[in-house]
């Protein structure tokens, strides 16, 4: 083949050099450029179009190869060419995940101006990369990179399309899969695509890495991880094209243990705990004491604090098995449907938004009596998912409701999140950036919702399953009506007749579904310990591992073993020495935040601190439109007008997630603890606790403890009640000292706090 020297340049060609034409344009040109001056080897001349002498090019495929390095070095990420504006009139598909649209914008877009196969070195794409002219997201690598050698030899080959026979990657590894450091010690990670031909191929230098905790361990650019000083676990994402792969980081606490001394199991909870503990060095706190522990279950079991004599006859009970009995008392009581009522009831968006009051109270106590009756869980999602008619009798119709203004991609979402623990919705625009969801599976799940039906009366509207399409929308990739698709499984059909919601909850309560399930123990575990096992608790995947993988998976499957008992499962939990440990963290366990070796004390939520405001003070809020007697608690929507609840960051119910409520503290909250009339009015009240006190006679010691007692569970330490006291017995008046001790109690750290 002939190639041309810095002697045979014509002049036709240097112009030629100097156009950014596209391939098609450069090569016909070419060709002419042959006939007209009769250069030899014209024909493999203007087929190939090389630009220096080139023997033997490496074969660079741009799905395999280069579409990689627009991940690894950014360009296709949100904030520059991959967001849906694209950038500077170049936009790339986000996170590379559709080959062929990067490969005409490219190669093709703009007359193919991006690249050169006359002098590849002087292509656009490579001379922004390198940073030789203004690129505004500066140089992203040498000319002396891989990555630059790929891109010039790509181009150099005559900058192909993927061919159709090439192997596509099936899925990856990394190596080690997890590795145990000291702090400061380091870790080379592997990685290895799996092609479809069955081939392993390294890919460490084009993949990308991220820590979900980089105080425990970070990662570089070229897989090197860092242990950087603190103990625990870290999760170290791997991602290479459309696959992702973890690695896990444990930086133990202390030496390895072979046994945790005075620490008896009370269940497979505890047992999985310890060998948890036993690799990470781990030594437990001690159990919480009895007053500690009844006023913490009862939060968590009833939203409410014990009562003074509640609290009293616990104290008092010598059974070994005390515990054990009030649990079972809490989970019988009527408070225990109305706090998961309520907590239920912003997890569905129940809400009176939608300006149906009397649907919302419906709804709400159409799942207080299932959890009353304690249901099984299944019974619940399909009431939800599969509801149908009006409200009257199908209440959790409004959960179709409220989400009426994008109803197919809000119920899809919010199906996904919270009854499968998968985050979906950014597979609706491109495919999940963590995970293996695309759009097609995105699609899919809203196909079982296309055919839902809403009629013109009532208030909601009756809400039924359609012999047909209702939506207007379509699936990107089709052009028609989603169809319906299991969640990493197969279409399926349904005759007119069919209602597809219900072979979808068929679908997720089959023993074997891997994500039913753990979403609904990992649930609960985050409400009673205060962090999940996976974190977030509606996050569930692959580069967000649990902290005790064989836990979650035994709770899971003992959920399924007994039917999707709800109850089964909350009291396994709470007998657990791991919920009966004490907050107080220890030499051993201070740093731990992942391993529940101590309690995680958290601040109480908005409607429970408030009904703990009012127990601590004797009192009784007024809710317009529902019983004198009902607590914040037992509110079925956020539509009852309340500055305290709003002040503690109560849901407003526009999303399925939990992370709609805040725990942190704002300036707002502060002022109203330290400086309202609300308070003061609750603390002054004419027949509230301290009113009460003046008309008995109680001596001072006794009123003290009964405040302590009423609001902390306990009695004043023998300091604490010698501070109280004297300084109750030095006021004039005696009313308004005791309305400052609770004041007190009120701002206390202890009293905000479930500990």
């Amino acid at each position: 083949m002939a190639y041309f020297n810095d002697t045979q340049f014509h002049p036709l060609h240097l112009v030629f050099l100097q156009l950014d034409y596209c391939y098609e344009t450069r090569k016909s040109i070419l060709t002419l450029l042959v006939v007209i001056c009769g250069f030899a080897g014209s024909s493999s001349y203007a087929e190939d179009l090389p630009a220096k002498d080139v023997s033997s090019p490496a074969s660079v495929d741009f799905g395999n190869d280069i579409e990689p390095l627009l991940s690894r070095y950014g360009c296709n990420s949100g904030g520059c060419h991959g967001k849906a504006s694209g950038q500077n009139g170049f936009k790339l598909s986000l996170f590379g995940f559709d080959r062929d649209f990067d490969y005409e914008a490219i190669a093709k877009e703009a007359r193919g101006r991006r690249l050169s196969q006359a002098s590849p070195e002087g292509s656009l794409i490579l001379r922004k990369a390198i940073g030789a002219v203004p690129h505004g997201g500066g140089a992203r690598f040498s000319e002396d990179s891989e990555a630059y050698r790929l891109i010039q030899t790509w181009i150099a080959n005559g900058a192909p399309a993927s061919s159709p026979d090439a192997p596509v990657i099936v899925s990856l590894e990394v190596s080690p899969t997890q590795q145990s450091f000291t702090p400061g010690n380091n870790q080379q990670l592997t990685v290895r695509a799996k092609y479809s031909d069955g081939t392993l191929r390294d890919v460490t230098q084009q993949a990308e890495y991220s820590s979900n905790l980089d105080p425990v361990a970070n990662v570089n650019a070229d897989a090197l991880v860092n242990a950087t000083g603190q103990s625990g676990e870290a999760a170290i994402m791997v991602r290479y094209l459309n696959h992702v792969a973890v690695f896990r980081a444990m930086v133990p606490h202390g030496p390895q243990l072979s046994e945790i001394p005075n620490f008896l199991p009370n269940n497979y909870i505890d047992e999985l705990a310890v060998e948890k503990w036993k690799n990470l060095g781990l030594h437990p706190s001690p159990l919480c004491d009895d007053s500690t522990f009844i006023r913490r279950v009862t939060i968590d079991l009833c939203g409410r604090l014990p009562t003074p004599d509640e609290s009293r006859v616990f104290f008092y009970d010598s059974a070994a098995n005390k515990r054990e009995v009030l649990i079972d008392r809490l989970l019988e009581s009527s408070d225990y449907p109305a706090f998961f009522a309520m907590r239920w009831g912003a997890i569905l968006r129940n809400s009176r938004l939608a300006g149906a009051e009397q649907a919302s109270f419906a709804f709400h106590n159409w799942i207080k009596d299932l959890i009353a009756r304690n249901r099984p869980y299944d019974e619940l999602v399909r009431g939800v998912v599969a509801a149908a008619g009006e409200w009257q009798d199908a209440p959790a119709i409004n959960w179709y409701w409220q989400m009426r203004d994008d109803q197919l991609h809000q119920v899809t979402s919010d199906t996904a999140q919270v009854f499968l623990g998968v985050r979906l919705q950014c597979a609706r625009c491109h495919h999940h950036p963590y995970e293996r969801w695309s759009q097609e599976d995105y699609y899919g799940l809203a196909g079982f919702f296309a055919r839902l039906g809403r009629k013109s009366f009532g208030q909601p509207p009756p809400y039924y399953s359609s012999s047909k399409p209702t939506t207007g929308e379509k699936n990107p990739l089709t052009g028609s009506v989603p169809e319906p698709k299991f969640p990493d499984g197969e279409y399926a059909k349904f005759t007119p007749e069919e209602d597809p919601r219900h072979a979808l909850v068929d679908w997720m309560v089959k023993p074997e579904n891997p994500f039913f399930s753990r979403v609904l123990v990992n649930r609960m575990w985050g409400h009673f310990l205060g962090r999940g096992l996976v974190d977030e608790i509606d996050d569930m995947r692959a580069t967000n591992p649990a902290a005790n993988e064989e836990l979650l998976a035994a709770l899971s499957q003992d959920f399924v073993d007994h039917k999707f008992d709800v109850k089964h499962i909350i009291r396994t939990i709470v007998n657990s020495r791991v919920y009966q440990l004490s907050s107080e963290p220890t030499e051993a366990n201070q740093n731990d935040r992942q391993s529940f070796a101590r309690f995680y004390a958290r601040r109480l939520i908005a409607e429970v601190f408030h009904d703990a405001v009012d127990q601590a003070c004797g009192t009784q809020t007024k809710f317009g439109g529902i019983s004198d007697d009902a607590r914040a608690v037992d509110l079925p929507n956020e539509g009852f007008g309340s500055y305290f609840l709003d002040t503690f960051d109560r849901p407003q119910r526009v999303s399925g997630c939990e992370c709609e409520r805040s725990s942190g503290a704002t300036l707002a909250q502060v002022l109203l603890l330290a400086n309202s009339d609300e308070i003061e009015n609750k603390l002054a009240d004419g027949s509230g606790r301290i009113a009460e006190f003046m008309k008995t006679e109680k001596t001072i010691p006794q009123k003290i403890e009964e405040l302590y007692l009423a609001a902390f569970s306990r009695p004043p330490t023998v300091s604490e009640l010698s501070k109280t006291v004297g300084y109750v017995e030095t006021q004039e008046d005696k009313h308004k000292a005791f309305e400052d001790v609770l004041w007190t109690i009120l701002n206390s750290k202890e009293f905000m706090f479930n500990h």
